[in-house]
């Protein structure tokens, strides 16, 4: 179902899982606990490649292949509107808490940025010169992004092997150290709760995450790709639902892998938690709510969430069961399934 080249992956905070099929042309959508499609968006998509869903569910789609332009669609409408014109591909899209969206441009080697709360068609340069290289300042064929409350811009430098982060307002960016692991191609990166990394090493079949005590693999971490269960292929993007499973759009395969949170071992206290949105007369802050049991893993929700993503909590001996569960392949998704989001709903959706 997922196609033969499928690349966005997001988990929104109800588990809704979305998937970019880039390969025809549409977004998959499977609601928490579904094994088909829910829902299916296609109407005017060109090869779409990243995707952001808002707490609202509206979905932000690239549509720039050959449209040049990010489209949104409204929760339950069947009609988008252009939000975002650019000039190419967004191969990764981001809202960050002040509703600006961002667009990860792979071909033109920057991070460009738009706020939403605006109807003119005026964006910014916010990481990456237009010209490739490995400077501080620039940028080499970037794929996945992730903004922090902070403002930090994390970006997958993808053909400089390398994760960059720019702190607010710089075009300097600053290389994350990622210790003994030598990234090869990183594609995504998302962050828990503590602002720990986790990273796609798309070439070295893996994923790696970072935690208290440095970065080590944690899912295919034999070296080799492959498709058991226990392998990847070209992996491109990843994301977690509320309950800290780790879901893989393993790209080679054609197929989104599901790695369980280990919860039954004594090995420390895993929390999830959300953001419960605590608005003044100035401001809207975001304020943590989380739960924690010895071993096991919960969630608090609160009635009015800012975030529409999961940031997982993680104990520092957290650890994911090696052999993942294929929840789609390209049966479902097609043959080329790219971007891939799960929402706070745990509702999974796809471009393909």
């Amino acid at each position: 179902t997922i196609g033969t080249k499928a690349h966005g992956l997001f988990i929104d905070t109800n588990n809704t899982v979305y998937l970019a099929d880039t390969a025809n042309d549409r977004v998959l959508i499977w609601f928490n606990g579904s094994t088909t499609p829910t829902s299916i968006i296609s109407g005017g998509l060109d090869a779409p490649y990243g995707l952001f869903i808002t707490d609202n569910r509206d979905i932000y789609v690239d549509n720039g292949n050959t449209n040049n332009r990010v489209d949104k669609w409204a929760f339950n409408s069947n009609s988008s509107v252009s939000v975002m014109y650019n000039c190419g591909a967004c191969f990764g899209l981001f809202i960050d808490i002040n509703n600006m969206l961002y667009c990860s441009m792979y071909y033109s080697n920057k991070i460009i940025a738009k706020s939403l709360n605006t109807n003119l068609n005026i964006w910014n340069t916010v990481a990456g010169t237009g010209t490739a290289g490995s400077t501080p300042s620039t940028l080499n064929g970037q794929c996945g992004i992730f903004v922090d409350n902070n403002l930090n811009l994390y970006v997958a430098d993808t053909l400089n092997n390398r994760i960059q982060k720019f702190a607010s307002g710089q075009l300097n960016g600053t290389t994350v150290p990622t210790g003994t692991i030598t990234l090869v191609n990183p594609t995504g990166i998302i962050l828990d709760f503590d602002g720990y990394l986790f990273i796609v090493d798309q070439f070295s079949y893996r994923v790696i995450g970072s935690g208290p005590y440095g970065y080590r693999c944690i899912a295919a971490c034999s070296g080799t790709s492959g498709s058991s269960s226990s392998q990847l292929n070209t992996p491109y993007s990843l994301s977690f639902d509320s309950y800290g499973n780790m879901f893989i759009n393993d790209e080679g395969n054609r197929r989104v892998q599901k790695f369980l949170l280990v919860t039954n071992g004594c090995s420390g206290t895993t929390s999830m938690t959300t953001m419960s949105s605590v608005t003044s007369v100035n401001s809207t802050q975001s304020v943590p709510s989380s739960t924690s049991t010895y071993g096991t893993s919960s969630t608090t929700v609160s009635s009015s969430t800012s975030l529409s993503y999961n940031l997982p909590k993680f104990s520092a001996y957290a650890t994911w069961s090696s052999n993942g569960v294929t929840l789609f392949n390209a049966t479902t998704v097609g043959t080329s399934p790219y971007g891939l989001f799960v929402n706070t709903n745990n509702t999974l959706y796809v471009c393909e």
